[in-house]
């Protein structure tokens, strides 16, 4: 009877090492997965903040024919800041939630005069 509970006490060490060797590898891989997305999120927001990358605003009026425009908008952004990104719109439809309408049925919403979301014009 001691032998059986020796043995199984062995067995039961022997699983909790293998376990513990698992996650142990499971972690190192997971660590290694987010140095290298840090790394790729770092060279795009570089190739975004380079000048020569990046698309110069298409002229006042004329701002919502750029879909460069359109993903410079942000949702901290007031009505100037997307009016002068975009171009005055076709048509507005105003209150608490303003929902701004371009060709093409391209919109900008608003909450309480900043952006809350948008949609790209159609082609």
């Amino acid at each position: 009877m001691f032998k059986t509970i020796i043995v199984l006490g062995f067995l039961a060490f022997s699983v909790a090492l293998n376990v513990h060797a698992d996650e142990s590898a499971r972690i190192d891989r997971l660590e290694k997965q987010v140095q290298e997305l840090t790394f790729r999120l770092s060279n795009l927001e570089s190739q975004l903040n380079d000048e020569d990358q990046v698309q110069e605003f298409v002229a006042r009026g004329d701002g919502w024919k750029s879909i460069a425009n359109w993903r410079k908008l942000t949702t901290s952004m007031g009505y100037d800041d997307v009016e002068r990104i975009l171009g005055t719109p076709e048509r507005v439809d105003g209150g608490n939630l303003a929902r701004w309408h371009y060709p093409n049925r391209a919109e900008v919403v608003f909450m309480r005069g900043k952006v809350e979301s948008w949609s790209e014009p159609r082609r």
